[in-house]
């Protein structure tokens, strides 16, 4: 509960500065990737309004984020997969010997 409120604390007024700086910024910026020429650059792009510029890259930023997080989780996520079978291998084995102890016919576990 502390958290959330703590949270909160702090993301609603950065959310309201953002808000207000992207408010404020409405003047069109084409973004030059030329750094010799800055009054005819080669490589410039369109004008757009500045916080449009700023929701792009955001918006990039957070999808290389989430992109990079699931590169770095391959191995977890093998790792996983790996132990899963191994326990349903495990659970098939202990079910036959179960039944091997008791004089019954087996009881196969269904996979998925």
């Amino acid at each position: 509960m502390f958290e959330k409120i703590l949270s909160r604390l702090i993301w609603v007024p950065l959310f309201v500065v953002f808000c207000v700086f992207l408010i404020a910024n409405r003047q069109s910026v084409a973004i030059s990737l030329d750094p010799f020429s800055t009054e005819n650059p080669a490589l410039q792009t369109f004008a757009f309004p500045l916080w449009v510029w700023l929701i792009m890259f955001l918006m990039a930023g957070f999808g290389l984020g989430v992109f990079g997080a699931w590169v770095s989780g391959r191995t977890q996520r093998l790792q996983a997969h790996a132990d899963r079978k191994a326990l349903q291998a495990l659970k098939k084995e202990n079910a036959v010997l179960a039944a091997q102890s008791t004089g019954k016919a087996p009881l196969i576990v269904a996979e998925g």
